[in-house]
């Protein structure tokens, strides 16, 4: 089966459904092919966010909610083509999936939000290529990263159309996740799943296109997987959120504050952002997090983990709401008292 025709043709009925009727009598089989594209994960995922001024993927439904949809979050992500980028976001932000879109997509070389083939020229597009995406530990891997591409990707119903893109020798069982944790794909492009205790040394002597770190990960395995793309001019993806047993995770220090010197992008968003989880579910976790978790947990924000707190962050973040924008003026005294007056441009 021929994949890229139909996935053009799941596009056009997509973004002209008054098409629909036409395409169904004059090209039933296409018809019925590019309908089961459209039906598959991959292609139904949508990202949220706002984007220069348009709602993305429900994103507008929060207001519902009592939250006012205002950042990018998905959406400014996977439009971000810095070689260096990373998600922080909240718990329960989506941002394990987003990574496994894109990844996807990437390897088959369309675009992660309209699901179009990329152009010639575009990034990663016409060229097989070699992706990591890394773990804490191969029970993790299994469990959770590899698990969100056979479920949520892919779809488990493997006569599906996405499975016509994946090689046969691939398999995918609970206990061992997918076959020597690798998915290839009959492009020639390929995801090999690796977890930072398998050590540094594993992760040296290869050329890569793209590695993805799922979660926070120690430095040094950031490091060698920073050289394995240099061959290629690769990119560094980071999904994660900032949580780290002894403190603040250390990609703050090294990374975050200097995002601006080294090109590093950094996208946040919080649990609140994603309307695909109702607002009891979310207070819900609110109230079994304990106090110094709140803030990394639904924000996403760099803050210690495990410290006793003098101020709830709840009380920090109300005072911060009643700060005033600093004025410059005159501070004088006649008799009626003391008197400012402001000073005007």
């Amino acid at each position: 089966m021929d994949f890229q025709p139909i996935v053009e043709l799941a596009g056009v009925l997509n973004t002209k459904p008054e098409l629909v009727p036409l395409i169904a009598d004059s090209r039933p089989v296409a018809y019925e092919n590019a309908v089961r594209v459209l039906q598959t994960p991959f292609f139904r995922f949508q990202p949220f966010g706002l984007w220069e001024g348009v709602h993305y993927g429900g994103y507008e439904n929060i207001k519902d909610q009592g939250y006012e949809p205002q950042n990018a979050c998905q959406v400014g992500f996977l439009k971000d083509q810095s070689n260096n980028k990373w998600a922080t976001a909240g718990n329960r932000g989506g941002k394990s999936l987003l990574g496994a879109i894109e990844d996807t997509a990437d390897a088959l070389w369309i675009d992660p939000i309209t699901k179009q083939f990329r152009k010639e020229g575009d990034r990663f597009s016409g060229d097989p290529l070699r992706i990591w995406v890394v773990s804490d530990t191969e029970e993790t891997s299994v469990m959770d990263t590899e698990r969100i591409y056979y479920d949520q990707v892919l779809g488990p119903d493997e006569s599906g159309v996405m499975w016509n893109m994946i090689d046969d020798s691939c398999s995918f069982t609970e206990k061992n996740g997918w076959s020597g944790h690798l998915l290839k794909f009959t492009n020639g492009s390929s995801i090999q799943f690796k977890f930072s205790t398998q050590k540094r040394k594993t992760f040296q002597g290869v050329r890569l296109h793209k590695v993805r770190l799922n979660e926070v990960q120690p430095k040094p395995i950031y490091s060698e997987c920073t050289a394995r793309l240099a061959d290629y001019n690769g990119y560094l993806v980071g999904t994660m959120t900032p949580l780290d047993d002894k403190g603040v995770p250390w990609i703050y220090e090294d990374l975050y504050i200097q995002r601006a010197v080294r090109n590093i992008a950094f996208h946040q968003w919080s649990m609140f952002d994603n309307p695909h989880i109702p607002r009891v579910s979310k207070d819900r976790l609110i109230e079994l997090w304990d106090e110094d978790e709140i803030e990394a947990r639904a924000y996403g924000a760099w803050v210690p983990i495990g410290q006793k707190l003098a101020f709830s962050h709840s009380l920090i973040r109300d005072m911060r709401q009643t700060i005033k924008t600093p004025q410059t003026g005159l501070l004088s005294m006649d008799d009626q008292g003391f008197r400012f007056d402001v000073k005007t441009a």
